[in-house]
């Protein structure tokens, strides 16, 4: 077997000793806690090799990381700080959409978006989101697999983000009925219309998969939004079923589900796992919350 097809293994239904050893490792000595996830970096601009070493573990096991650095080095522009980091790690795919500066990285602060038309977006504005992977609205060749944050200046108040490895959320889903994942992979499952923009379509509707497994390294990877609005189910009994257990498991989403909020010198480093993020408020006339993002089309490489 190929190295693809043994990491696609586990997550095929026919293949239940595959999963289950999988799902063994998977769960054994999983980090109880968040600060379980940080790494310390001394300098981000030159990780020294345990602090790689440990980043990668990190997202070996749980697919994501925390990363804090010295006040002096946290004052380094985001725009040189996180892509840094992330190519260190192997990570160079930077999606640069409309949202984001000339640099690839979005500024999640009101008024934060380079593109005017995105300012009322909610990711601009200081309301709370729901549960979902970024980029679910990406085109199949296209998925954001990797995604990296990094807290500049934190909100006065809130702004906590919710983290659950999205493997966990399979392993659940499976565990409770195959059938539910078999359904949650079928390729018409989940739509996102179109959007519009002065009576043009700006982006055309994505239909496509909840869970799927990457052609070339084999990962399980989701795309899935929480919303309501401005997303469509396959109206039908069995994904009525598969979705309304997925969002079952949302509400209590355990095991290993961790919440915090990145202070100033703290990121994220993530394959693009399920997450939320809290209202935050600042003062009016006062220094705004600045978090930056990055999204990448590759994910960090684990063996």
């Amino acid at each position: 077997m190929n190295h693809s097809l043994s990491n696609a293994a586990p997550f095929l239904l026919d293949h239940d000793e595959a999963y289950l050893r999988w799902r063994d490792e998977k769960l054994n000595n999983y980090p109880e806690t968040l600060a379980a996830l940080v790494v310390e970096i001394a300098d981000p601009f030159f990780l020294t090799r345990g602090e790689k070493e440990r980043i990668l573990a990190l997202c070996a096991k749980t697919n994501m990381a925390l990363f804090c650095v010295p006040i002096s080095q946290g004052s380094a522009p985001a725009a040189q700080l996180l892509p840094t980091v992330m190519a260190q790690l192997g990570v160079r795919e930077l999606d640069h959409n409309l949202g984001a500066g000339a640099d690839g990285l979005s500024m999640l602060s009101p008024g934060g978006a380079a593109y005017s038309k995105f300012s009322e977006y909610v990711p601009y504005r200081e309301t709370p989101i729901g549960w979902h992977t970024d980029g679910y609205y990406h085109p199949k060749e296209h998925q954001i697999r990797g995604l990296s944050l990094y807290c500049e200046r934190p909100a006065q108040q809130g702004g906590e983000n919710d983290l659950w490895d999205h493997e966990l959320a399979y392993i659940r889903l499976r565990d409770e009925n195959p059938e539910f994942i078999r359904v949650l992979m079928q390729q018409d499952v989940m739509s996102i219309p179109p959007r519009m923009e002065d009576g043009h379509i700006a982006r055309p509707e994505r239909i496509g998969p909840v869970f799927s497994i990457h052609p070339v390294d084999g990962r399980l990877h989701m795309r899935f939004t929480n919303r309501t609005k401005s997303i469509r189910w396959r109206q039908d009994a069995a994904v009525g079923e598969a979705v309304a257990a997925l969002k079952r498991l949302l509400d209590h989403p355990t095991p290993h589900a961790f919440r915090g909020r990145l202070e100033a010198g703290w990121g994220l480093i993530s394959n693009n796992v399920l997450h939320t993020r809290g209202a935050f408020h600042d003062t009016p006339g006062s220094a705004k919350r600045i978090l930056y993002r990055a999204r990448y089309f590759d994910r960090v490489p684990v063996k």
